[in-house]
């Protein structure tokens, strides 16, 4: 038996109906318009040739009748015929003409929308369109639609004959009596629109960034010639002056000594025009710095550390640290910099002094591209042969800044999401910022049961994924975070993270275009990339400024020509920040940095030494390892350890010894050695388990296993305090200059016989010579590197 149909299934075909009356309606009156429409263009056609017809016609007449007197009626006819044949009919069809283009346009424009996504239509009309703009356009509608609706009503009430000469004129003048009214309410609209525009430029309430537009132009043509980042885009190289730059060993150096900073290294190249490097005192508003971030740079400064807002109140500006002062006169220079003395405690304030120059290098850029797109859009002439509106690369990233962890990445955002806070207080629109939060936030662990170094909690804070990436795209009402890379201004990702982009030649999922335009690269902690894979910067490297396999909607007539020549490497800018120096970092300097403006490195060598941070008495003994060549360097120090180190550890006084080995490839020789010999022993490196480093760590306290081979990295990531150790062998100088004295104090509780019976080894060869600067002080490594002697002995916590 059939069951009746519910109140629902009623409800659905009742709106069924009604959903198929709409479009039966709108079919309907689509028919009509266009009817409409041809019947109004057939009518025009046939009015404007019957009017030709009858000037023709008055025109023969009047060559052959005498001139008539001024007072007539028909030489006022015969005048007004020259004004109808203008201001009736062809203002009738420029109006179709032009609605039919705009709603043609509007169309197009709608289909388009409908199929980008609706955050990259956003973006673009944040980025692209004013609002005067808008507001034109919607007044211009208003216009054309009071002439639309005009014609329609005329066309119902059309005569079938056509009219005579006088009701033809008397017909125009109205008319035209009617579009000079409109005429009229549209410039007043025009200037009611302009004085509001001139009082929101005279208030700065114009755009969200407190700058208006007059401002914008003002400060191009004032500070072209003076402002670093106008002078850094603009410059053009010769071709001579390019094959100077790529060949750095002509390149000059001197050296120069400033208050904090200390002793600066500048190298630059004599061909190419080159200020010299000099502290510049100036207020950050005068230094060409966009107005939104001199507004909020001194409150986002003083915040988050006692001592930096201390010293900056105490400044003479009240605006920089002196460290901040000296490094953002060669930041905000666009020149190149080293600066290996980053520690823990100033970390945070050079976050934000990078985060500031990649802002206003970012926002400089894009208020250039608004205010060109503008220009062009209001129909400005091109000129082929003028680059005035060359702006642009080859893609749309112009700042890419790699740090390690999740944790950087989500400090660095919030920097650069208070250094663009509104003029009136309120937090610049962040869009998919709780995605951000929960991704990026510190991730619950439990605590450590002793404490750790306080440089180790400072790195490991927070969330310390080393896998990610996010892009940035900045316009002056809002930050979209997650934005596709070719619609992003700002590139934030980790070493990893932009490897697993880039990918190896081969494979088919590789994407390296959007390096191809960036202006500002920096990375920060650049010693932590040391221990987790140097291979991954590397290869970044190498990737950069390379040809785009496509051409990601490039207009390329507005494309600079230093992109197109293949020299953007030559006006990139690099900032590296560690807190050490390191060779591998040296070699990145030196040879993948050709900024023409110059480069910078902060080169303090140590005073002193980590070894005066050894607490116990301990006698340490050098040896120098000869070799030939730094390629050989490996295979001496391999053979040096075989026939002169591990001899002696085999002695049974020299028990329970710790070899401490920076290289996983020199772990790997010994552990293969050691097992050829059948020499007992444990083994800790980073890839050792949970389970197997409790083991060997018991094994090598109880004396079951005498050696113990111990990496860096595990130590980097761990900090474990080994115990039982009586004698330590440093296979090579670490690193980090600190993790000789922690493991040196390692052994305050190491042997049971005293003190007087532990022992320190290190082995070192002349290339070692920064990482034994930094152990044993600058004057020192010169002593022990060039001395005929190859054994030194230091003995700490000595009396007197």
């Amino acid at each position: 038996m059939a069951r009746g149909r519910g109140r629902g299934g009623r409800r659905r075909e009742d709106r069924q109906k009604a959903k198929q009356r709409q479009i039966n309606r709108a079919l309907k009156l689509s028919e009509i318009n266009s009817k409409a429409r041809y019947q109004q263009e057939e009518y025009l056609r046939r009015r404007q040739q019957a009017e030709r017809e009858a000037l023709r016609k008055a025109q023969g007449e009047g060559s052959q009748q005498p001139r008539p007197d001024k007072n007539d009626e028909a030489s006022s006819s015969s005048s007004e015929s020259e004004d109808e044949r203008q201001t009736p009919y062809d203002l009738l069809v420029t109006s179709l003409q032009s609605n039919r283009d705009q709603s043609s346009s509007e169309e197009i424009s709608e289909s388009e929308n409908d199929d980008d996504d609706d955050d990259d239509v956003q973006e673009e009309e944040d980025d692209i369109e004013s609002d005067e703009d808008s507001e034109q356009e919607d007044i211009t509608r208003e216009h054309d639609g009071e002439d639309v609706s005009t014609d329609n009503e005329e066309e119902e009430t059309v005569p079938e004959d056509i009219p005579s000469d006088e009701e033809r004129t008397v017909k125009g003048k109205k008319r035209k009596k009617d579009d000079v009214g409109k005429d009229g309410a549209l410039e007043q609209k025009k200037k009611k629109l302009k004085s509001k525009r001139e009082e929101q430029e005279k208030e700065g309430q114009w755009s969200s960034d407190g700058e208006s537009e007059v401002e914008d132009l003002e400060e191009e043509k004032t500070t072209t010639g003076k402002d670093p980042f106008w002078q850094q885009v603009t410059t053009e190289l010769q071709e001579d002056q390019v094959d100077k730059l790529g060949q750095q060993s002509n390149w000059a150096k001197k050296e120069a000594t400033w208050k904090v900073l200390g002793r600066l290294q500048h190298t630059y190249c004599p061909d190419v025009p080159n200020k010299s490097i000099a502290v510049n005192k100036d207020s950050i508003t005068k230094m060409n710095v966009r107005g939104l971030l001199c507004t909020n740079w001194v409150d986002v400064n003083g915040a988050g550390s006692q001592k930096n807002a201390e010293e900056i109140k105490t400044s003479s500006d009240g605006e920089f640290t002196a460290r901040q002062r000296e490094l953002f006169s060669l930041i905000h220079g666009y020149k190149d910099l080293y600066y290996s003395e980053r520690t823990h405690q100033n970390g945070e304030e050079l976050r934000k002094l990078y985060c500031l120059h990649a802002l206003n290098h970012v926002l400089k850029t894009r208020s250039v591209l608004t205010r060109h797109n503008s220009k062009l859009k209001l129909g400005a002439e091109v000129n082929p042969d003028s680059d005035e509106f060359q702006d642009q690369g080859l893609t749309r990233p112009k700042v890419l800044l790699v740090v390690p962890f999740r944790e950087a990445a989500l400090r660095t955002v919030q920097v650069i999401i208070q250094l663009m806070r509104r003029p009136d207080g309120k937090q610049v629109e962040v869009m998919n910022k709780k995605r951000f939060q929960d991704e990026y936030s510190e991730l619950e662990h439990a605590p450590p049961k002793v404490p750790l170094p306080e440089d180790f909690e400072a790195t490991f804070a927070g969330n310390i994924d080393d896998h990610f990436r996010i892009g940035l795209s900045v316009s002056r009402r809002n930050i979209r975070l997650y934005s596709p890379f070719y619609l992003s201004d700002i590139i934030i990702a980790s070493p990893l993270g932009l490897r697993t982009v880039i990918g190896a030649e081969g494979e088919k999922d590789r994407d390296y275009d959007f390096l191809s335009s960036i202006e500002v690269l920096i990375l920060d902690q650049a010693d932590t990339y040391l221990m987790q894979n140097w291979e991954h910067i590397q290869h970044l490297m190498q990737h950069m400024h390379l040809q785009p396999k496509e051409t990601h909607e490039t207009d390329f007539s507005r494309v600079r020509m230093w992109y197109l020549n293949g020299w953007a490497k030559f006006y990139r800018q690099t900032l590296i920040f560690s807190s050490i120096p390191s060779p591998e970092i040296n070699a990145i300097f030196n040879k993948q940095c050709h900024n023409y403006s110059g480069k910078v490195q902060v080169s303090n060598p140590p005073a002193r030494g980590t070894i005066c941070q050894v607490a116990l008495q301990l006698p340490q003994v050098f040896q120098r390892v000869e070799c030939s060549s730094f390629t050989q360097a490996a295979d001496a120090r391999f053979n040096f350890f075989v026939s002169q180190i591990l001899p002696q550890m085999k002695d049974g006084n020299m028990q329970r010894t710790l070899f401490f080995i920076p290289s996983y490839f020199d772990f790997v020789r010994i552990r293969n050695y050691f097992r050829q010999e059948d020499i007992t022993f444990a083994q800790i490196c980073e890839y050792t388990t949970q389970a197997n480093i409790s083991r060997a760590r018991q094994y090598f306290q109880r004396g079951d296993r005498p050696f113990l081979l111990f990496t860096e990295r595990f130590h980097f990531f761990r900090r474990y305090r080994i115990k039982g150790i009586r004698s330590l062998v440093f296979y090579e100088l670490p690193l980090f200059p600190h993790f000789y004295s922690e493991l040196c104090n390692m052994l305050e509780t190491g042997g049971e016989e005293g003190v007087s019976d532990r022992t320190c080894t290190v082995m070192y060869t002349k290339y070692d010579a920064q990482r034994l600067a930094a152990v044993v002080g600058a004057s020192r490594c010169g002593h022990m590197i060039t001395s005929s002697k190859s054994v030194h002995m230091f003995v700490t916590g000595e009396q007197g």
